[in-house]
């Protein structure tokens, strides 16, 4: 079964053309029917204070992005979604992971070793991480891939075409912003 679905989660205070960019990266590198944003309910890694509603949360992204195959969500927060783990095993539950996509930011893979369950994370769902600037030690330093080398898929062909759960870091020119410097 194809991947066709993109996932992308994200405390997203405030959107950015940061965050544009991996959502543009992510649609044409891999072809996606469709993409989903997320924005998280509680994230146990950052202070969750949010000044925004969900509402103008999702009507601030849908201002910003003028893309058809693109869908802002309310997923994480009508569930009380704590942690990525909980949310793939609800979504799982409407669409297999194995159609899906789960999109972050290089940022994200150098943390990704403190994420709840994140074991169970990488061996259910293929990893795409869109790079940015400033965290260039990830790419060949993150604990997942030192723990885990043998899910990094250096090809994206190889990548999209692998039936089983891999990660992939497009690199390419990314954007160097980032929500919390805006918000100082």
């Amino acid at each position: 079964m194809p991947r066709t679905i993109g996932l992308y989660g994200g405390f997203f205070n405030p959107f950015h053309k940061g965050h544009l960019h991996v959502i543009q990266t992510a649609l044409h590198s891999l072809s996606l029917e469709e993409l989903v944003v997320l924005p998280t309910f509680r994230n146990p890694l950052k202070n969750n204070s949010h000044t925004e509603s969900i509402e103008q949360q999702i009507s601030n992204i849908q201002s910003e992005i003028d893309l058809p195959n693109v869908k802002i969500s309310d997923f994480e927060h009508s569930h009380q979604i704590t942690s990525t783990q909980e949310l793939l095993r609800k979504i799982q539950n409407k669409y297999p992971l194995n159609s899906c996509y789960l999109i972050i930011g290089l940022d994200q893979l150098g943390k990704l070793h403190l994420w709840k369950e994140y074991q169970w994370i990488i061996q259910n769902i293929s990893i795409c991480v869109i790079y940015r600037p400033r965290y260039d030690d990830y790419i060949e330093n993150s604990q997942v891939q030192k723990e885990n080398p043998e899910l990094f898929m250096p090809n994206l062909d190889k990548f999209i075409n692998n039936s089983m759960p891999c990660i992939h870091i497009i690199e390419n020119d990314g954007v160097d912003i980032s929500s919390s410097e805006l918000r100082y």
